[in-house]
């Protein structure tokens, strides 16, 4: 059924949970096998996420198939992944989308609130909920841009910990864009190991909390996926910049970007 401004994010109708894991089972494995063809995708350190009964994972942002290797990461099992919600209000694809996992981020400052809501039950069905923090995608950059706070929030008030998922890109045998060299780069994703938020969450007098406190837990862990890229010298060699918007399906400037508040 397609989605409409003020509906449920998440869809746990029976029927639809059929058709979700119809879908995802179908068409998960091409998927994944085009995302390896083409960038040579391979994941370290799978195991520190299967482990966890539920979490929120966030990622650099950097390759039109980010939601392919997030998917990747934790398969067979399914994750809920966040998106604009003009992207799931889009005819047949977000419909699509959405059978896939998309979790529309409603439009206006109360979004994250309507997914906290759900997410009880959410949890009952998928075990993690994914955000792309930086909010755009920036075509193959190993410099991870500042965080939006939604995500951390949302794991401060749940009490459930950020596992940061980290890609980094190399230029494979040959030097890029050569005769032989490569026109993408080779894709690693790493699973980093988890952040629990009681380590940087701090409340008010009032006992809410603490918005300074939630920009510090995304901050630390923004800093801590860099270290990762820097570490295993991530290339920026085939940096392409900013990704563009396409008309009509993800160019919604009213909504807060995935991973926004």
């Amino acid at each position: 059924m397609p989605y409409k401004h003020g509906r449920p994010v998440i869809d746990l109708s029976l029927p639809f949970r059929i058709a979700s894991f119809l879908g995802f089972y179908l068409a998960a494995p091409i998927a994944y096998l085009f995302n390896v063809m083409r960038f040579s995708a391979g994941y370290k350190y799978r195991f520190k996420l299967l482990i966890l009964r539920k979490a929120i994972t966030v990622s650099n942002h950097c390759t039109f198939l980010d939601p392919v290797n997030v998917g990747a990461a934790v398969f067979p099992r399914r994750i809920y992944q966040t998106l604009l919600e003009s992207t799931v209000e889009f005819p047949v694809l977000g419909t699509f989308t959405r059978i896939m996992g998309g979790v529309p981020i409603p439009r206006g400052k109360s979004g994250y609130h309507k997914i906290i809501e759900i997410c009880g039950q959410a949890f009952k069905h998928h075990r993690y909920l994914h955000f792309y923090p930086e909010g755009e995608c920036y075509l193959y950059s190993q410099q991870i841009r500042k965080f939006h706070s939604g995500a951390f929030r949302i794991s401060a008030e749940l009490d459930i910990p950020i596992v940061p998922l980290v890609t980094v890109f190399s230029n494979g045998l040959y030097k890029p864009r050569s005769l032989l060299g490569r026109a993408v780069p080779v894709e690693k994703v790493i699973v980093l190991d988890p952040v629990y938020p009681a380590q940087f969450v701090r409340r008010d007098e009032n006992g809410e909390i603490s918005s300074k406190s939630i920009k510090e837990f995304a901050e630390a862990v923004r800093q801590k996926m860099q270290a990762e890229i820097d570490s295993r010298k991530g290339s920026d060699v085939f940096y392409r910049g900013r990704m563009e918007r396409i008309k009509g399906l993800n160019d919604d400037t009213t909504a807060p970007r995935p991973g926004a508040q």
